[in-house]
């Protein structure tokens, strides 16, 4: 039963049902059955896990550094004002990091983001803060920067809160490991110093039967390493440096 049900998921759930119609509509097209079966073809490679890998590997491959920094920045990534806890999953993976990172070495921890609705990302943050710090009884010195809504403002916007307050650009970066390039980055132009910790990592190293066929979390992973790739893309067309 078990296989059966897992059968019945790759065959019938998305993406596996849209794969299988362009497919289908190849062979009872004539007059574009090529078109179908090609992006029959490409769904089917983003929506295994082997794909997925070999499009994050490049992304999530980062050096380990033991550098030392005098402040932890945590870039957002979602959040629920609704939810009991209001950061997303990966947004919350970087907030609990960036906590214990901060707690660890006793320093400032600044989080940034502001998104397109309100309350603000920061905002919701700061509540899942706040519930950390009352439920395990210790307390950080903490900033919210409340504007970006992605990360060129998180970048940018962080360099205006640290002169603010007089703060170092020696920082600790966490964000989700295939996110971390992009953010390397955007915040070494903006002249900080960075020493990535990256966190969520996506990558798989044992593949099963399973991970052949096709489902929605591959597809989704195959999904945010283009969306990176496009993103990195972006940054060198306006100027941005790779090698600074």
């Amino acid at each position: 039963m078990f296989i059966i049900s897992k059968l019945f998921t790759y065959i019938f759930l998305p993406p596996a049902i849209f794969i299988w119609g362009l497919i289908l509509a190849g062979f009872l097209s004539k007059k574009f059955k090529y078109l179908f079966f090609t992006l029959g073809i490409i769904f089917y490679l983003l929506s295994i896990r082997p794909i997925a890998n070999l499009l994050l590997s490049p992304l999530e491959n980062i050096p380990h550094s033991i550098q030392k920094a005098n402040e932890v920045v945590v870039l957002s990534g979602g959040s629920n004002h609704n939810d009991i806890l209001k950061t997303s999953p990966d947004a919350f993976k970087r907030l609990t990091y960036g906590i214990i990172l901060a707690k660890q070495k006793n320093i400032p921890l600044i989080f940034t983001g502001g998104g397109i609705k309100k309350p603000s990302e920061a905002d919701n943050a700061k509540k899942d803060i706040e519930l950390f710090e009352k439920t395990f009884n210790f307390h950080l010195k903490t900033y919210y920067e409340t504007k970006a809504i992605d990360t060129v403002g998180n970048g940018r916007l962080t360099l205006k809160l640290i002169k603010k307050h007089h703060l170092s650009k020696k920082i600790y970066l966490v964000t989700s490991a295939y996110h971390m390039k992009r953010s390397i980055i955007i915040f070494k132009h903006f002249g900080f110093d960075v020493v990535p910790k990256p966190i969520g990592f996506l990558i798989k190293k044992n593949y099963n039967f399973y991970d052949y066929l096709p489902n929605m979390s591959s597809f989704m992973y195959s999904y945010k390493a283009i969306h990176e790739y496009f993103g990195i893309l972006s940054l060198l067309l306006r100027g941005y440096s790779l090698s600074k």
